[in-house]
């Protein structure tokens, strides 16, 4: 009877094992199911992601390129601004020059006018002071010849 106990606890024994590994197992593919689930749900949030980078990428390449298209158009400008500065301080220089040859010809031009003028000016009082002696030298001989010495002038003539 001993072995009947023995076999039937051994019998019950293996019952209560052989049902707790298939709970575990169940429990553990419940489990893998929603790992895999989440996997899934995963996969797909990914796969959406990547979809929306994809599409982003694409104006992001343009971007860059006009970028690159523009900052090359304005090194060009910038390089062309330095040429047109240099030709700039080119002509200011030749204006300068320019400038203070006009000047220098207008002073010059200023200062012979002026001396002219001087010289005019002198002439014109010499003339004067030469028709005032001539006059009076004239009045001097009609006095002379009308025999009218020189009389003093009274108030009531002036």
């Amino acid at each position: 009877m001993i072995m009947t106990w023995s076999a039937a606890i051994a019998a019950g024994a293996f019952v209560f094992l052989v049902a707790g590994i298939l709970l575990a197992l169940r429990t553990a593919l419940h489990r893998l199911g929603q790992v895999q689930i989440e996997a899934e749900a995963m996969r797909l949030d990914l796969h959406k992601l990547s979809t929306e980078l994809s599409r982003l990428i694409q104006p992001a390449e343009e971007t860059i390129r006009s970028a690159n298209r523009q900052l090359l158009a304005a090194s060009k400008l910038f390089e062309s601004a330095g040429h047109i500065g240099g030709a700039i301080a080119n002509t200011t220089s030749a204006a300068e020059r320019i400038t203070s040859l006009l000047s220098e010809s207008v002073e010059q031009h200023a200062n012979h006018h002026k001396t002219k003028r001087q010289v005019g000016e002198a002439l014109e009082w010499a003339e004067l002071g030469m028709t005032a002696w001539q006059l009076w030298q004239t009045n001097r001989k009609k006095e002379m010849t009308q025999g009218n010495a020189h009389d003093p002038v009274s108030e009531s003539e002036s």
